[in-house]
């Protein structure tokens, strides 16, 4: 954001004149300016601002409707226990080196993890002291979403000075028990151990391996990234969703908000606050049901892009499912392409024949990525040696292959961005693999054929 952007960001939200140290009836100004009420447990006084919302008016273009559900299939395979991604050091689709196991008819239907209810998942937001984490920072405001009858349902738990905490964390904890499934969006690196700090600190249990956790910022990384780079919350309503906030306070601002808060006592340039966090609770239910709808069939939804499809191709392939992987990139293919997003998604296309097992469909797809104008796919013609050596026994047509892999390899050494991708090695390690392929297919070459 710009200087002169965020000078008028501050105008807007009339956070510019100085404040002076005024005590005043904070108990009043919440009642009046958050419509909050006082709320009190073993641990003391906190604040509790409860808002209702009818689904159709969440969105003005996708139908969330009072019969809302999702199917949950390929949400729950992305979804997983906090004592799973902790020993593979990632969440879902954040981890490429992690495959989700596919479950069997009878896991789902012992598992609790195997369906996501979107009926039994709680979407949770927090707005802190600052933005870097660590055990001086406090989530001072703690909303809820979750549904309820015709509704969403947004609950904030404030706290309005920090002797005030243990009532808060108590109090969102009870509440967090009647749900199965935590919904955040970058809530794996930050909400979360946010939480477990505070509540640590506290002398507090919280277990927060009783929640299955759904962190959206993974799923939408992988299905977003190639087309809009920057994949924050807000930058996903503007890009994804359509959504533009009129006025909208920035992240970067809110712990001095809340600091002014306590020197003044002044409620109302905490307003803001509070609208920001239900738009982010908000954007978390829209944005789950945007992404179930995709995975389960894009067909229904706006992803035209190719980019889009072919992220949603890889994903797919990811899961398992194949059939819908080759669906998404061959409408992609038929797209108005760069040379290189064409050779990025025929690859793909050829690499899910090859694992299903259409070794001809593969090898076209690889032949025609070395003829031609077309740019020069070190991985096609790795594909095409390993064909016919292996495939068809024309290790002589084998070699040609390798033969010219070499020559692109040695012209550009010390590697192309292909080989970098396709094996992540130094130009140097590509040309022993490569030159030690070609002493092997001309010993096999030389070496005499039985008849």
């Amino acid at each position: 954001m710009e200087l002169e952007d965020k000078l008028k960001t501050l105008a807007k939200l009339n956070l510019m004149r100085g404040r002076e140290f005024a005590p005043s009836n904070k108990i009043g100004q919440v009642e009046k300016h958050l419509n909050g009420t006082m709320k009190q447990n073993r641990f003391g006084e906190f604040v509790l601002v409860r808002k209702g919302f009818d689904l159709s008016e969440l969105h003005p273009i996708i139908e969330l409707s009072p019969s809302l559900s999702i199917r949950g299939e390929f949400l729950s395979r992305i979804c997983i226990p906090k004592k799973q991604w902790l020993e593979v050091r990632g969440l879902g689709l954040g981890v490429s080196s992690y495959k989700p196991p596919v479950p069997s008819p009878q896991s789902q239907a012992s598992s609790p993890q195997s369906h996501f209810d979107l009926r039994d998942a709680v979407f949770i937001d927090c707005e802190t002291t600052g933005l870097a984490g660590g055990v001086g920072t406090y989530a001072f405001l703690v909303g809820l979403g979750f549904l309820s009858g015709d509704e969403f349902r947004v609950e904030q738990y404030f706290m309005q000075d920090f002797h005030q905490e243990r009532a808060v964390l108590s109090a969102v904890e009870e509440r967090l028990r009647g749900f199965e499934f935590l919904v955040s969006f970058n809530g794996k690196c930050y909400d979360l151990p946010l939480m477990e700090t505070r509540f640590l600190i506290n002398r507090l249990d919280f277990d927060s391996t009783r929640w299955h956790h759904l962190d959206l910022l993974f799923p939408s990384r992988r299905l977003w990234k190639r087309r809009i780079v920057d994949c924050s919350l807000g930058n996903l309503e503007r890009q994804v969703l359509g959504v533009q906030r009129e006025i909208d306070v920035p992240s970067f601002m809110i712990p001095q908000i809340y600091f002014d808060y306590l020197r003044t006592g002044e409620v109302e340039p905490l307003v803001p606050v509070f609208h920001h966090n239900v738009h982010d609770i908000s954007s978390l239910l829209i944005l789950s049901f945007l992404i179930d709808q995709a995975l389960e069939d894009f067909t229904r939804t706006e992803i035209k892009d190719p980019k889009d499809l072919y992220s949603l191709g890889r994903i797919h392939c990811h899961l398992g499912d194949y059939q819908t992987g080759e669906r998404c990139f061959q409408q992609a293919l038929s797209a108005d392409l760069t040379p290189e997003g064409r050779l990025s998604i025929s690859l793909s296309l050829a690499f899910v024949y090859k694992k299903t097992g259409y070794l001809d469909k593969a090898e076209e797809i690889w032949s025609l990525l070395t003829e031609g104008d077309s740019l020069f796919s070190l991985t096609a013609h790795e594909e095409l040696a390993k064909y016919y050596e292996h495939k068809r026994k024309d290790y002589h047509q084998a070699l040609s292959f390798v033969e010219k892999a070499l020559s692109q390899l040695k012209t550009n050494f010390p590697c192309n961005k292909d080989s970098i991708r396709s094996y992540g090695t130094s130009g140097k390690s590509q040309l022993d693999s490569w030159e030690y392929r070609k002493a092997r297919l001309k010993r096999k070459v030389s070496k005499p054929q039985v008849a």
